[in-house]
């Protein structure tokens, strides 16, 4: 058999970094793309340094990565919170951009592809905020209803196509995600989830039968409860 190919974008650390790593470990040839590798040691993964909120330059980046992906995993992203008339106008934008245009933008090149080829899969790590809004969370959870709406009709309209289309809908994931952030989860383990289950996720939605597709899949911690840093 030959060896399969998936790209993952925020491959660096995180929900990525742990797909990343199964897929690996099944045998699959990787090309990662993220903003900066410099803090990652895993070398089983083509490395594709892509500002993926530099909308201008995407297109002709994506040309670069030669390979066509049999799965696709869309993850990069990143969470800021605030009332809406707390974020500039560029805020907004770069937010938008890099959670949900940038996968519009990664689908339109490579879906083509996959349909010439005849199959893949498109596995996109949505999030608890694409499921109901939150306080802060306006923009941030604007993002994630639109990636839960894209998966939808994208399911739709490749179903005739033998491509199918997963959303992993994670709450809190023990990772980076929260760094940056002025909140985190409680510590204990019951508050998280670790970044390996999602890529166990992954891996059995990809695992089913090509006739049958995992629509959706919501994980959360068996307790919910955050403090401020």
């Amino acid at each position: 058999m030959s060896t399969k190919h998936a790209l993952i974008t925020g491959a660096s650390s995180g929900i990525g970094l742990a797909i990343a790593r199964s897929l690996a470990n099944q045998g699959y040839e990787l090309d990662g793309v993220a903003r900066d590798f410099s803090r990652t040691d895993f070398e089983q993964m083509h490395r594709h340094s892509i500002d993926l909120s530099d909308l201008d330059a995407l297109p002709v980046a994506l040309k670069q990565i030669g390979a066509i992906p049999d799965v696709l995993v869309l993850n990069a992203g990143y969470g800021q919170f605030g009332g809406l008339e707390q974020f500039s106008h560029q805020q907004v934008r770069k937010l938008v951009d890099t959670n949900l245009v940038s996968n519009l933008f990664l689908i339109k090149h490579f879906l083509p592809l996959m349909k010439q080829r005849g199959s893949g899969d498109i596995v996109l790590i949505g999030s608890e905020s694409g499921l109901q809004g939150a306080k802060a969370g306006s923009v941030y959870c604007a993002t994630k209803f639109a990636i839960r709406g894209l998966a939808q009709s994208l399911r739709a309209d490749c179903s005739n196509s033998d491509i199918r289309v997963m959303l992993i809908n994670p709450g809190p994931v023990d990772s980076e995600f929260f760094d940056t952030l002025n909140f985190e989860p409680q510590e204990g383990e019951e508050f998280v989830i670790p970044a390996s289950a999602v890529a166990d996720a992954v891996s059995a939605a990809l695992l089913q039968p090509r006739s049958v597709v995992v629509d959706e899949v919501n994980l959360q911690p068996i307790k919910r409860s955050f403090r401020k840093k």
